[in-house]
């Protein structure tokens, strides 16, 4: 029989007058709700609500963070929340939304580790010690609490070569609060280092699923997890996912070139080293890519568009700094730094750890999906161009003094291969699956999850809980170095020369009296007085806005500050003899007036600053105030206006 297929089955119901006799489909969600109920939205959410807890938690628990109580208490509670994630996740379908709530958790649980590590200290990890990143970076905040223009940590007549976004928003916000900019610091750090995480999880999830997402935001920080330079900890993690966005060409679509190249430019703002070590891989993506798309006009439109966004954004500080360079001396010092360690981490992929394991696995995978997938090409091209820049930069250091920092290229190709290594078994896992007729047990995706964050939870801990245990220098990448420099941030003392409540009795950093100087200085020259100060403890600029002659250290110096010049200078002074000679040439060197100096005494006669040695009897008392009854071996001379 032949005719009209037959009518689905449907149950029958007497209608009502006026009523339709058509069956009603549901609405589809409004806008709100999707935006509400979207990873994006419910990663950020979980995320607020839950820094907060982490930051009291701490405090209430009021342990010490070298205690057994106070060293388990995060992992303790990290691995409470994890178990809780992973039943809801085990007994639930929407595995995207569990992710990014597990993203938001894992974010605010990094503020937890060192919130409980720093405890009881004003000061984050290696504390505030003379000479020391950490305390460069406090000097360029506190700058910035008396001009909003990018200058020198020291020099603030010197346009800064240092990417100036983060030193800015600490100085602008410590103004704001009003709290020192040395006390805010550590909030700025492990805010930001928890911020990464979760803003690596959500340019991830742009590209990949939300479970292969979430192991990459968390796991990369075993590549770079230090809070010191959570600014470049965020770029970092940023620049990856953002080449495969904006350069290449995923799935999903890429990244439109107005918010592209905002993110551009604020990594440039915030650290631009990664362009510099991965430049030539990105040049290699971009070329690899015109040659495949079908519209290379509108592609060549799009990265141009992206790259002049990027340039604006970034003006405030490119500009001065471009005008800087073509106008005025410089001395580059900075890149002549050399440790034993720095070929250590060359080939992070050869290191038999889980880690090293993971990236190995990251290395095949990008050979063998590099025609397969939209990640492993452009990956593949970062990656090898960052080995070509260390190659080229190690040659030019064999032949000159000069590093071009060629040892943090290595961290690039670590950062790329951990997400290549997730990627490469989130593809190869089920593929091998299907391909053997395997059906995996149920939610084995969960349990790998749940396994992947046991892992970071506990090895991350490792590293960064507080430790007294003596750490060989330049051991990077060992648990020894990174929990001591937790337990530095408890060993430094507070400007008035006190130490922290939980301070170790062994081992404690010398006293830098900054408070005593702060007011000898203002008896002899008046309240809120900023002289140009040069200064043998880095530490008073960290404290103290007050301009400088120079820093101590000659390869952490920018090129601007012609610190060889300076130094030149120093020692022209100090081998005057003639105290009234010396009054005024102090006031009229080639950089500049010296209206104070603070020193160390190395002897009643021998008075140090910045490789330099002066006298008592160069400092007439009819000209100059000097200092002696300070703590330690710090001499002040002040001079009278």
């Amino acid at each position: 029989m032949t005719g009209a297929p037959p009518a689905p089955a449907v149950a029958l119901q007497k209608n009502e007058p006026g009523e339709s006799t058509t069956e009603e489909t549901p609405p589809p969600a409004s806008r709100l709700r999707r935006v509400l109920l979207s990873p994006v939205t419910v990663a950020l959410v979980t995320w607020l609500l839950a820094v907060p807890v982490a930051v009291v938690v701490p405090g209430v628990a009021d342990v010490s963070p070298f205690s057994e109580n106070g060293i388990f208490l995060p992992l303790a509670v990290g691995f409470l929340t994890l178990a809780a994630v992973t039943a809801v996740a085990w007994r639930s379908r929407a595995g995207e939304l569990v992710s990014a709530c597990a993203a938001g958790l894992i974010a605010a649980w990094v503020v937890l580790v060192f919130r409980i590590g720093y405890y009881g200290s004003p000061f984050g990890s290696t504390g505030m010690i003379n000479g020391g990143d950490r305390t460069r970076m406090a000097a360029l905040a506190a700058k910035n609490t008396v001009t909003s223009l990018p200058t020198d940590a020291f020099v603030v007549d010197v346009t800064s070569e240092y990417p100036p976004l983060f030193p800015w928003l600490v100085g602008k916000t410590s103004l704001l609060v009003d709290v020192p900019v040395w006390r805010l610091l550590v909030v700025a750090e492990v805010g930001l280092l928890s911020l990464a995480v979760l803003a690596t999880f959500l340019m991830w999830r742009r590209l990949v699923p939300a479970p292969a997402a979430l192991v990459i935001s968390s796991v990369s920080l075993f590549v770079n997890g230090d809070p010191r330079k959570a600014f470049a900890v965020m770029t970092l993690f940023v620049t990856v996912p953002w080449l495969i966005s904006t350069l290449a060409e995923p799935r999903r679509g890429r990244l439109h070139w107005l918010p592209a190249g905002i993110i551009a430019g604020l990594m440039m703002l915030l650290y631009n080293g990664w362009y510099a070590f991965g430049v030539i891989g990105l040049v290699a993506v971009v070329v690899s890519t015109w040659r495949r798309v079908t519209d290379r006009a509108a592609y060549v439109r799009h990265v141009l568009l992206a790259a002049v966004v990027a340039l604006v954004v970034a003006s405030p500080y490119l500009l001065p700094y471009a005008i800087a360079v073509f106008t005025e001396k410089g001395q580059a010092t900075g890149d002549e730094f050399v440790f034993s360690g720095q070929t250590l981490n060359a080939f992070p992929f050869l290191k038999p750890t889980l880690l090293g394991v993971l990236q190995l696995v990251g290395l095949a995978g990008l050979v063998w999906y590099r025609s397969r997938t939209d990640w492993a090409r452009p990956l593949l091209y970062l990656m090898v161009g960052a080995y070509a820049f260390w190659l080229l930069a190690g040659l030019r250091f064999v032949f000159s003094k000069h590093t071009t920092l060629y040892f943090y290229a290595p961290v690039l190709v670590g950062a790329v291969l951990v997400a290549a290594g997730v990627l490469t078994l989130a593809t190869a896992g089920p593929a091998l699956a299907r391909r053997f007729s395997f059906v995996p047990p149920y939610r084995t995706g969960a349990a790998v999850v749940a396994a992947s964050m046991v892992w970071f939870m506990f090895a991350y801990w490792q590293d960064w809980r507080p430790s007294t245990d003596a750490a060989p220098a330049f051991a990077y990448n060992t648990a020894s170095t990174y929990n001591t420099y937790t337990a530095w941030a408890h060993l430094s003392p507070l400007p008035d020369c006190t130490y922290p409540r939980f301070a170790p009795q062994e081992g404690r950093f010398p006293c830098l009296p900054a408070d005593r100087i702060k007011a000898e200085v203002e008896q002899v020259r008046g309240v809120g007085a900023m002289p140009r100060t040069l200064s043998a403890d880095e530490r008073l600029f960290a404290y103290l806005p007050w301009p400088g002659y120079t820093g101590v250290d000659r390869t952490a110096a920018g090129s601007r500050t012609r610190w060889d010049d300076r130094q030149a200078e120093l020692q022209r002074l100090s081998k005057i003899t003639d105290s009234t000679e010396f009054t005024r040439a102090t006031a009229t060197t080639e950089f500049g007036p010296i209206d104070v100096f603070v020193m160390n005494r190395s002897s009643e006669s021998n008075w140090d600053a910045v490789q330099a040695t002066f006298h008592p009897e160069q400092f007439d008392s009819g000209e100059w105030t000097v200092v002696r009854n300070l703590p330690g071996d710090t001499v002040v001379a002040i001079r009278k206006p």
